[in-house]
């Protein structure tokens, strides 16, 4: 038994009756991408390993059939575990993507899940394995602007300074030491010495200047990080200059966006060769894997794990995440971390289309009609943290009167058209845009469901189809920043959904949140603006998601950092004696 077979197996198994298949050999060639003789002999293989007797068609056009020994059941749990025991994990993630019944896969995901976790071998060392439910965007900075593809550059790169959460200041990184004019218009920073790009080229400040002049010279959604530089020069191998266009007392916060670390000058970017400074280096990216190994002579502390690896595995197929220990015991007091998700699920306006949306009666209908706890409730889900803000601490209850739907949409211009709605294809969005669409049908909402990937974000056209859009939104561990960012980023809904008006009396209140002095008239200033968005409607707050993991008691310095993620810098197990 092999993939090949199985991949045969798992074509022809819809059609099967007790475990006999009729199939034409022009069906194998194209299931195999081979010719006619060489599906005669993987026929005449398998049957002699004892898998199947073949029946070759009688007469031209005729069907074949396949009479199997084993169900298709029993052979896909053999054929795990065997995949299991050798450690294939390259096959076991070739599997899943076939057209297996899902239940079948649940009832083997404790085994498949025995592949993730904390490895060690002689050849590799240290190694976590994780799972990823989707394919990746891109990695290239100037464009990212998908919470886990940030996380993974923030793996393999480093920016000139660091936001120090806890202390809620700016400290150093790269740049060891920094000062700024009177006015905020000019900055100078001093490089530390020694520092190594992966590919052991030691970093200058022409690769500062080499970064930021790529980001000048793009189209990128994130241009507004680097919209007022004038000019950035390196004044020497170590000290770098930026000279802005308008004074900015909050630029030194833009500098720790992820996206902003420095690449080499002497090599062309390359996503599938990505060279940075940071503390992993990228050792392989195909469509099923992304490899990273802890970066020897990295400027700091390296890593204690020796690699990290990422596997795409299709959503649904293994339960939440549990982080356990190759070769020691499934742990029954696993450490559980639970934390609420700094961000927030929301349902977006399109103001972009002539359509009812632009009718503030029928937006306060879908405010109404949209209540996150009958939601979750009749979804079998635990009782939602409901949102009023980006933020789940400022976040208060919201009231919704299912008696006035009728009413507002009576007094709105809706007169009965279909509406477009996007979600995500995730499983919970797409069950979130379902109970919509069936809770509007009870009111006359003619609601059209469609779906998208994650890269459709990059789409230029999407504000030309959406009517409505459930999206979120995830900090990074500067929260005031990412609420900036929400605003200004070119890629997120906000920019792209909003109309002129709008936007115009948002962004004047964020140029004052740039020059104020202190982190509290800051969150003042966002709760005027999230006040303003409540009572236009330009968006429904719906919830903050819950995160839940679970770890092996034994696997030590368990932090989380950015968007929620796992900080990889930290982690480790001790040996067992």
């Amino acid at each position: 038994m092999d993939m090949t077979y199985m991949t045969m197996r798992a074509y022809l198994y819809p059609r099967e009756q007790q475990q006999t298949v009729s199939f034409k050999q022009h069906e194998l060639e194209q299931v195999w991408f081979c010719t006619s003789k060489n599906v005669k002999r993987l026929l005449k293989k398998y049957q002699e390993s004892g898998l199947f007797v073949y029946e070759p068609g009688r007469g031209r056009g005729n069907a074949s059939k396949l009479h199997f020994g084993d169900s298709f059941h029993e052979e896909v749990t053999t054929y795990v575990n065997t995949l299991i025991q050798k450690d294939q994990m390259e096959q076991v993630i070739k599997l899943l993507q076939l057209n297996i019944p899902k239940q079948w896969v649940t009832e083997l995901s404790g085994e498949i899940q025995t592949l993730f976790g904390f490895h060690n071998n002689q050849k590799k060392g240290d190694v976590l394995r994780s799972i990823v439910a989707r394919e990746l965007t891109t990695l290239d900075p100037l464009y990212t602007s998908v919470t886990l593809e940030s996380y993974l550059i923030h793996q393999l790169s480093d920016t000139l300074v660091l936001y120090d959460q806890i202390a809620d200041k700016i400290k150093p990184h790269l740049a060891h030491h920094w000062v700024v004019s009177d006015d905020y218009a000019e900055w100078t920073f001093y490089l530390r010495k020694g520092v190594k790009f992966h590919h052991q080229v030691e970093l200058t400040g022409l690769d500062v200047v080499h970064t930021f002049t790529r980001f000048q010279f793009s189209n990128s959604p994130l241009s507004w990080l680097v919209n007022d530089i004038v000019a950035v020069e390196a004044i020497s191998d170590y000290t770098v200059r930026f000279m802005l266009a308008k004074p900015n007392p909050f630029f030194l916060r833009y500098l720790t966006t992820y996206s902003l670390g420095i690449l080499p000058r002497d090599i062309p970017f390359d996503e599938y060769k990505w060279i940075g400074t940071g503390p992993f280096q990228l050792k392989e990216r195909t469509d099923r894997k992304l490899s990273l190994a802890a970066f020897n002579d990295y400027f700091l502390d390296r890593p204690l794990l020796d690699e990290v690896e990422f596997w795409k595995i299709p959503e649904g197929s293994l339960p939440a995440a549990t982080f356990q220990i190759e070769g020691r015991e499934t742990s029954a007091e696993v450490h559980e971390y639970e934390e609420i998700e700094v961000g927030f699920r929301m349902l977006a306006f399109n103001f972009h289309r002539p359509t009812a949306v632009q009718d503030p009666s029928f937006r306060q209908a879908i405010y109404h009609l949209v209540d996150v706890e009958k939601m979750f409730k009749e979804l079998g889900r635990d009782k939602p943290i409901a949102a009023s803000s980006y933020f789940h601490w400022i976040s208060e209850k919201q009231e919704k009167q299912s008696g006035v739907i009728k009413q507002l949409l009576e007094q709105s211009a809706y007169r009965g058209e279909a509406i477009q709605l996007y979600s995500l294809d995730y499983e919970k969005a797409i069950d979130e845009a379902k109970w919509i669409v069936r809770e509007g049908r009870k009111y006359g909402i003619q609601f059209v469901h469609n779906t998208m990937s994650i890269e459709a974000m990059y789409d230029d056209h999407l504000e030309q189809q959406v009517d409505l859009i459930l999206f979120g939104e995830v900090a990074s561990n500067d929260y005031q920043l990412s609420f900036l960012e929400s605003f200004n980023n070119k890629a997120l809904m906000f920019r792209r959904l909003f109309d002129a008006e709008h936007l115009a009396w948002i962004d004047r209140q964020l140029e004052e949140f740039k020059w104020a002095e202190s982190s509290a008239t800051r969150i003042d200033i966002i709760k005027a603006i999230e006040a303003y968005i409540r009572s236009n409607q330009l968006l429904l707050y719906l919830f903050h998601p819950i995160k839940r993991r679970t770890f092996h008691p034994m696997i030590k310095s368990v932090h989380f950092e950015a968007y929620g993620q796992i900080n990889l810098r930290k982690l480790w197990i001790p040996v067992e004696e």
